[in-house]
């Protein structure tokens, strides 16, 4: 497929070429016309045969202007149809954006190079787009989350101000319960605002993923059985030690334990698998429970975003543990994926052993 350069370059020739021709053939034409008349009916004097041929080489001139002027005008229109009124629309675009329209599209020419600036500014108004209503987003579900556990606050402390109701110790655990969640979710937002280069700063140790594993399943043991959820873990002999930061893959597999156990119902399963690579250790926690759409899934790694929003705000989800999973595992050059159908969800990570 030629490029837009080629063409440009060949029409420029092809236009020369045929203004060259031109004129050749006219002056051969008038020459050999002016000989002729010359020979057959002679001339009284030089100075006579001299401006005859001055008139028909100004005939000759007039003509090869008029033609190249003619070219000129017609690729010059080729020009601006082809080339500049593209980069004009793209210009309009960019002024719609600037102004703040992040629906702005420009059709993509057939050329080439046009084709390619065209694409790439769809794809940067794209992701502006994206980006605007993922902030929006945040900003509503981060209010959101906030005013729940406030109101109740409020409420309970206006009614012990007004001594409508006495403190007990099931109050008093209610508004601690309140206060915990309101803290959560401060240091979760926290930690994520932490880009990846802070988190890749961490402390490198060495570390048994299976132990990490077990400590939180333990940790979430009485909630898993009060609602009859049964756990397996299947574990390869002799995993390797992972050199990474503690901390950051403990907050891996908790989150992914915990979100595990917050979308099983009650009664089903979770498995967690943990198999040896050749170059790593992949990690994989499947829970039974509603599927996620196909087009959810690429999705659910994104800050608070969920899957099921009034779900997850009823358990005290915030939607903000994934996005903190795949930023710590992709400091440690590891990678995420998750899978769903056929009833189960599977939420898996994989980390270098030298990461």
């Amino acid at each position: 497929m030629s490029t837009l350069r080629v063409r440009l370059v060949v029409a420029m020739v092809v236009a020369s070429l045929i203004v060259a021709g031109v004129i050749v053939i006219a002056v051969r034409w008038f020459s050999t016309e002016q000989i002729a008349h010359l020979l057959m009916e002679g001339v009284e004097s030089e100075a006579e045969a001299r401006a005859m041929v001055d008139e028909y080489l100004g005939r000759v001139v007039v003509i090869g202007a008029v033609t190249g002027v003619t070219l000129g005008v017609l690729t010059a229109w080729w020009l601006v149809r082809r080339v500049l009124q593209p980069l004009g629309r793209l210009a309009q675009g960019t002024r719609r954006v600037a102004d703040g329209d992040l629906t702005a599209r420009v059709p993509e020419p057939s050329d080439a190079e046009l084709r390619e600036v065209a694409h790439a500014f769809n794809q940067m108004a794209a992701t502006l787009e994206r980006a605007e209503q993922l902030r929006r987003a945040l900003v509503e579900d981060v209010a959101h989350e906030l005013r729940t556990p406030l109101t109740s606050l409020r409420g309970y402390t206006e009614a012990l101000a007004d001594g409508v109701v006495e403190p007990t110790p099931e109050m008093l655990r209610t508004v601690q319960a309140e206060i915990e969640r309101l803290t959560r979710l401060v240091e979760a937002l926290d930690r994520l605002a932490r880009d990846e280069r802070a988190v890749a700063d961490q402390a490198r140790a060495e570390i048994d993923l299976g132990e990490l594993v077990r400590g939180a399943l333990a940790l979430a043991a009485p909630d898993l059985a009060s609602r009859s959820i049964t756990v397996r873990l299947e574990e390869s002999d002799e995993l390797p030690r992972l050199v990474a930061d503690p901390d950051g893959i403990g907050q891996v597999v908790t989150n992914l334990v915990q979100n595990a156990a917050r979308y099983t119902d009650r009664g089903g399963d979770i498995v967690v698998r943990l198999r040896a690579e050749a170059t790593g250790i992949l990690c994989a926690i499947s829970n039974t429970g509603s599927e996620i759409p196909p087009d959810e899934l690429p999705l659910i790694w994104e800050r608070l975003h969920r899957v099921d929003r009034s779900r997850a705000r009823a358990s005290g989800g915030a939607g903000i543990g994934l996005a903190i999973v795949r930023q710590i595992v992709m400091a440690h050059q590891g990678e995420v994926g998750a899978r769903s159908g056929d009833g189960q969800t599977e939420i898996w990570f994989r980390i270098p052993i030298g990461a």
